[in-house]
Formats: C-alpha cells, structure tokens, sequence
C-alpha cells in the first residue's frame, strides 16, 4: 500500500533538514508523527519517527545534565494552535483574553509576558489553542520562543494601530523573525508552498487598539502597506462589539485550514457534540486513519452525510470531505 504523504508532512521533513536544535527537532518530529496517516503503507515510517523521537528525547535529558539554560515548548491541544505575536505594548494579552475569556496578566509596561500562555478560544463546538508570547523587539528574542512560532499551526501578529511607530514595530517583528528562517504572512517574489524549506506562516495582522489615538489613519497605511502579505483585522479590545469578536474568532479558525467531522456508529445516533478536526481536502481514508489506524487498514467504504449526493450514500475510500460531513465507516 503507498504511503500517500500529505504535503503538510513533506513540507515538516523539510524544516527537519534544516533544524540544528533538538528540543526543535523533537517538535518537528511530532509534528510528522501527527500529519503521518496511519495504516499499513506507512507502518515503517512510523516505526522509524518513533525510534527517531526516542533516540532524541533520550540524547537531550543526557544532554541537559551537562548544560545551562534551558527550552520551552507548548503541546498542541485542540483543533490547531496559533500563536500570537507582536512588539512590546501591542495588547497581545488583552486580545487574548477577549476573545479566550482567560485571565492573563496585562500591565501597561513592556515584556509583561516571560513564558508562553496557551489558551483555548472556543469557537462554534471546536477549541483552538491559542500561545500568547513574549514581546519581540531587537536584542529580545528568545530561541525556543522562535521554534514555538516555527512550528506553530499559524499566527497572529498583532501590532498596535494607535501608535505614530505602528508600522515600524511591526518591520521590527518581521525583521527579527525573517533572519530565523521563520516568514510571517505570504512574501513577495517567488510563492512558498508546502514542499518549501522554510514556507510562509499563514497569519492575520490584528490592527489593535483601532478605537485610540490616529489608528484610522495609521490602520490605512497598514493597509496599503501589507495588502499583498497578509489579511488584515481591526480591532477593539475596549469598544468591539460580540460581532466584531465572533468575526476574528471565525478568521482565526479558518487560518488552520481544516474542517469538522463528526462520526457515526452504525444504527446509532452521530455524535454532534465532539468533531474530529481535520485538514481540509481529506478523504475518507484520512478520517479513518485519524481516528485509528486500525480503521484505515480495514475500511471498506463510508456513508456520508452532507456532502454526498444524497443522505447517507455509500462512498469510496477517497471521497473528499467537506466541512459538517457525518461520517459512518464501514470495515
């Protein structure tokens, strides 16, 4: 059986060749071991990422007993993780906390956050993770910070628009991260696709703060500036209305480019409250696979609900699914 490797996989294989870190390393891996279908095509890879992690995780906690200093990472919960990025000031947290609910620390001094904070951001009947991270300026970057956004599912870089220096913070940001290897937005010149070594990190630029100061005016030239890079959100952590949130929470969501599917045992009633979450343009097969292996090796057909034809059609194994579909798999 082929191994049919996602191109989200290819393109993790790739950062794998570049990276020298291996608490980074260790991520990536993860990672592939996360976007890798499971069934019997792909059996040996399997084996050899577990190996691989295994030998990793082993040489680092060595490794740590020899060295200073140390490295942060974040497990990836729900339906994908986002970080959220931005200069000093730019009300990261507090965007944050509206659209989470969570109870972060905001002060109206620089580098308030020091570690990252994942939240989830409910969203219709799926979370999201968000990472609200450390502050980034010139001379204040840290390491693992920068592999946290790297492997990131994608980003949020939010600046504050009522600031004269709104659009130099947010080249500073840019800059710093661009010298990492690590693109925020889509770039000009040549397009980044998966197979890429270092491919573009889907991200909204958050125009915040929008109801202070000459944000109108700054948030045009944002605009102006940044149209061909990334799609662009004002915002209010102070006047925005539930509307305005529901909208960013909605575009936040469909940054992580997948969709919900909620399965179905035969004669049973689906299950409408919990969906899987998986990247858009997936098949039945990937389904099976992403809820157990075993089921993709057995799987005969599906029946669909949504998409299909009709109610419940029976359908073949590469039958794409689309966003809401109910799934009933047949072994």
């Amino acid at each position: 059986m082929p191994a049919n490797l996602p191109p989200q996989y290819i393109a993790a294989e790739q950062k794998l060749k570049a990276a020298r870190d291996p608490e980074e390393k260790i991520a990536i891996l993860e990672e592939m071991w996360s976007l890798l279908p499971k069934h019997k095509g792909t059996d040996k890879i399997q084996a050899d990422l577990k190996r691989r992690i295994s030998k990793l995780k082993k040489e680092a906690e060595e490794g740590k007993k020899g060295r200073k200093g140390f490295s942060i990472s974040v497990v990836r919960e729900g339906a994908g993780q986002i970080v959220v990025v931005g200069p000093p000031n730019s009300g990261k947290s507090s965007l944050v906390a509206a659209l989470t609910g969570a109870n972060l620390k905001i002060a109206p001094y620089p580098f308030t956050t020091l570690v990252p904070c994942p939240v989830m951001m409910p969203w219709l009947d799926v979370q999201v993770q968000l990472v609200d991270l450390p502050a980034i300026a010139p001379g204040h970057v840290e390491f693992w910070c920068v592999n946290i956004i790297r492997n990131s599912d994608a980003a949020l870089l939010v600046v504050d628009a009522s600031g004269e220096e709104c659009l130099d913070r947010a080249e500073e940001v840019m800059g710093e991260l661009d010298q990492r290897q690590v693109y925020l937005g889509k770039r000009q010149g040549p397009s980044s696709d998966a197979g890429q070594e270092h491919p573009d990190k889907r991200t909204i630029l958050v125009a915040n703060k929008i109801d202070l100061g000459q944000a109108h005016e700054n948030l045009s030239l944002v605009s102006k500036l940044y149209a061909d890079r990334f799609d662009l959100v004002p915002f209010s952590c102070i006047t925005g209305s539930s509307g305005d949130h529901e909208t960013l929470r909605r575009r936040v969501f469909e940054l992580l480019n997948v969709i919900r599917i909620y399965p179905k045992e035969p004669g049973a009633k689906p299950d409408i409250k919990q969906p899987f979450t998986v990247r858009s343009g997936s098949t039945v097969l990937d389904f099976a696979a992403h809820v157990h292996k075993d089921f993709a090796r057995n799987l005969k057909q599906g029946r669909v609900w949504g998409s299909a034809r009709f109610p419940g059609q029976a359908v073949g194994r590469e039958h794409l699914l689309r966003d809401g579909d109910i799934v009933e798999l047949s072994m």
